[in-house]
């Protein structure tokens, strides 16, 4: 019996996770918008900074939710921030109401503070302070709080000796090919910061054919992705997207695979260079890759049409000639 009880136990704080991992989120999007999405501020060590974020309860009904607040640092080379524990760093320099209470539709601006510790050093903490409809559970009670989160980003830079320093670790294609049949060619590079501050890569990816002609600039870093200090991030830069931004879907069967190198025409060695600026100083960065493109689908179609236009082009001129020779017969005769 008590394996039983146990067994259901588990099976009901199973079902309980499942339900708040998926059903949730779904719910709280709909509950509460918090404004802006992210915060950038400057600050001096020692100085407190006020300012306030604002909170929208988009229920109908009352509704109380609670704040928390986390560090977050680069997780991987994807860009996407990990939280971590909020003992130290920035997390712990703010200072923002444990909870707040709104009639339904009811919008208000959240005080909130940062303490800058006198003996900071000079560069980038970064932190965000999360609102949820679960209350987070209490230090050393061994409770884990299940629920959804909405938050906004914090960046503070505290001013002084900012170090600045970075650079490409490598630029190549999607897997490292170098030989393709034709176009869209994934062009990825990784940026590594070894600065106090986070750094926002700028420049273009410039692609030109074997004579030197260009064929496409590329923007760099056209989403404005930061990098964070002591981090690498990966960037993907498509050549041959469509106008909306998409990434032009691969053809299927041989004259698909014709047409499409036709319509996006690709041929020979491309020479890539890759230009950035990065930091308050645009420190240059810059590096090359070759590739080569063979659209073999549609070369064996222009040599097949190039053989058959010399096939009717002889056999024409061969005809053209008999008769003029016979019509020189007929004119000797008379």
């Amino acid at each position: 019996m008590l394996q039983q009880l146990t067994s259901k136990k588990i099976f009901f704080s199973l079902t309980l996770t499942i339900v708040g991992v998926f059903f949730v989120p779904f719910f709280l999007a709909h509950a509460v918008t918090i404004s802006p999405a992210r915060m950038e501020l400057t600050a001096d060590p020692g100085q407190v900074i006020e300012s306030k974020l604002l909170l929208i309860n988009d229920e109908k009904e009352s509704k109380t939710f609670y704040t928390s607040v986390a560090n977050f640092e680069s997780q991987g080379e994807t860009g996407t921030p990990s939280f971590v524990d909020s003992k130290n760093g920035l997390a712990s320099w703010i200072n923002v109401a444990e909870s707040i209470t709104l009639s339904g539709g009811e919008s208000k601006s959240i005080p909130f503070s940062i303490t800058t510790p006198t003996d900071v050093d000079a560069g980038g903490n970064f932190a965000a302070i999360f609102v949820s409809t679960v209350p987070p559970a209490s230090s050393g009670s061994g409770q884990v709080s299940v629920g959804a989160k909405v938050g906004m980003l914090v960046l503070l830079r505290v001013n002084g000796d900012v170090k600045e320093g970075g650079g490409i670790a490598s630029f190549n294609t999607l897997n490292n090919k170098r030989f393709f049949t034709e176009l869209p060619i994934s062009f990825v590079y990784r940026f590594q910061n070894t600065g106090s501050d986070r750094i926002m890569p700028r420049g273009d990816i410039v692609v030109r054919s074997m004579i030197g002609i260009k064929a496409e600039t590329l923007s760099a870093n056209e989403g404005q992705g930061n990098i964070l200090p002591g981090s690498t991030r990966k960037f993907e830069v498509v050549w041959d997207k469509e106008e909306s931004g998409k990434i032009n879907e691969k053809p299927e069967g041989f004259f698909g695979h014709v047409a499409y190198q036709w319509n996006h025409f690709a041929l020979g060695y491309y020479h890539a260079k890759i230009a950035l600026v990065y930091g308050a100083a645009e420190t240059p960065a810059t590096e090359s890759y070759g590739v080569f493109v063979f659209p073999w689908q549609l070369m064996i179609v222009i040599i097949l049409i190039l053989i058959a236009l010399w096939f009717i082009l002889s056999r024409a001129i061969k005809s053209y000639n008999k008769s003029i020779i016979a019509k020189a017969k007929i004119n000797a005769q008379l």
